[in-house]
């Protein structure tokens, strides 16, 4: 299964940040409104000179189990290139990415960002589908599993792997395997599992 797509990231946080743009209601809150960039008075401007992206550990992550997490050969190295990009860690302040094995065969993998505290929650789940577009190509479609909403990518980048993905609470969580149906079981038990 080492042909996952691999997660042109920095495209969809780029188009995401502009959600962030962040503009007073009567109560004074930030919500976002989508403009053509983020400007440095934004919350994700101002924190990303105070924070650096960091690979999180593997502790994050949801037991998986009969499923075992492993880590492919680059995915460190290339979790951290993705946050040297100013995009990236202007909204994350972190992620991780694993395969996930069964009896020592890759059946499909995990990947989670996690959000810059600056970010705000009610602009989080916009993200998600722009991610899940990003890593699979093609448009994914928003469903729900049990009462999580989800975006769905079928046939990412014209292979057979189904791409699931999810904002929960400070993270997004992506979640890929050959097929939905498979796809969409691995998510829901990642869903039950970070409960």
């Amino acid at each position: 299964m080492r042909a996952r797509p691999t997660v042109p990231l920095v495209l969809a946080v780029a188009g995401a940040a502009t959600l962030l743009t962040a503009c007073s209601t009567s109560s004074g809150s930030p919500t976002p409104t989508a403009t053509a960039s983020a400007p440095a008075s934004s919350p994700a401007a101002s924190s990303a000179s105070s924070s650096s992206f960091a690979v999180l550990p593997e502790s994050v992550l949801a037991d998986m189990k009969p499923l075992v997490y492993t880590t492919p050969a680059g995915a460190d190295a290339g979790m951290v290139a993705q946050g040297a990009k100013p995009a990236v860690s202007s909204v994350f302040a972190g992620g991780i990415s694993r395969e996930l094995s069964y009896q020592g065969k890759a059946v499909g993998g995990v990947e989670l960002y996690r959000f810059l505290p600056a970010v705000p929650a009610d602009a989080r789940a916009k993200f998600v589908p722009l991610m899940v577009q990003s890593f699979a190509q093609v448009t994914p479609v928003p469903t729900k599993l049990g009462s999580t909403s989800v975006e769905v990518a079928d046939a990412a980048r014209g292979t057979t792997i189904t791409a699931v993905g999810w904002a929960q609470g400070d993270d997004v969580v992506l979640v890929w395997a050959q097929g939905v149906s498979a796809t969409q079981q691995m998510a829901q038990q990642y869903i039950a599992q970070s409960k």
